[in-house]
Parts: structure tokens; sequence; C-alpha cells
């Protein structure tokens, strides 16, 4: 096939050879302007306006991310350990169980003092309490019966601690 078309050029005269390059620059030519024309014309994505927030929403804070005041540095003190805004867990030492919360001995991790303080953990429904490697686990009120005053534990709380004394708690580890 390829030697017939071959021969079939060879036999064409000058003027013929040029009529058919003319012809294929122009099919070309065509081809590069249909291409332009068509991405030209297609609309440009342009991506949606920025909404402003309110300024009576920027800043704003849910409460159960505010964190507390205790323990925090005086105006004009610089803090004494520079902490998160916002912190969720803390460890601490069983001081005394009561029907639905623990009171601990913090170890002061939740304060910019650094300072131990008591804290008060209020159990809820969702409160997990586990044994030391995790393989068992107590849920709510229940786990109250299985912890000792003495006991060494890690919490982890819903809620913004920093600066608090009294909060929710959602995961008790025995260590």
């Amino acid at each position: 096939m390829l030697k017939l078309l071959r021969n079939k050029i060879q036999s064409l005269t000058e003027t013929q050879v040029n009529i058919l390059t003319a012809i294929l620059v122009l099919i070309n030519l065509g081809i590069v302007i249909f291409w332009i024309n068509f991405w030209v014309s297609l609309p440009k994505t342009t991506s949606p306006p920025i909404e402003e927030k309110p300024a009576s929403l920027v800043g704003e804070i849910p409460e159960e991310l505010k964190p507390g005041e205790i323990g925090e540095p005086e105006e004009g003190e610089g803090p004494l350990v520079e902490l998160p805004s916002v912190i969720s867990n803390t460890s601490g030492t069983i001081k005394e169980i009561q029907k639905d919360r623990l009171i601990i001995l913090g170890d002061g991790s939740n304060f910019s003092d650094q300072k131990e303080r008591e804290l008060t953990l209020i159990f809820t429904n969702s409160t997990i309490t586990f044994e030391p490697g995790q393989k068992i686990r107590y849920q709510a009120l229940e786990s109250l019966k299985y912890l000792k005053i003495g006991d060494l534990i890690t919490i982890s709380s819903p809620e913004n601690i920093r600066g608090k004394t009294e909060f929710i708690v959602n995961y008790i580890n025995k260590l």
C-alpha cells in the first residue's frame, strides 16, 4: 500500500505537489484556528467570591472551648509556661470518689502556673474508664466502682480544661 502511495506521489508534477502541499497546510491551519476558537469561547471558570464572616461571628468561641481563668497570669505578667489555647488532657491521683464524680489531685499541666490543684471530674453516660493496657473498659457511673483512692489516672475531656478545676470527662485511663 505504501509503495503504491509513494509511486503516486513521485509521479505527480511539481504543480500538483505544490497544490497538494497548499491544501494540507490549509487543512492544518483550519484545525489550529478551530481549536483556538473553541478554547477561547469556553466559559471562564472563576472561583466563587469569598464570603466574609460578619463581625459578630469573628472571634466567637463556643462556651465549652473557652479557657478558665485559674492559674493564668495576672494582667501585665507573662505566663510561667506557654500553653496551647485548648487543652483536653491531664493526669492526677484520685483523692475522693463520689456518686457521679471524682476529686483528683491534678498534676497542674492544664494551668499556666503549673501548680497542682484539686480537679472535679464529672462523669456522664458516655464516660469510659480503661484498665491498664486498655483491655478492659467500664462505661458511665459503673466505672466508679472499679476506681480507688490513690490510683494514678490520665483524663481526656470533650471541653477545654485549660484553667478549669471542674469539667466533664470522656475517658479515664488507669496507669
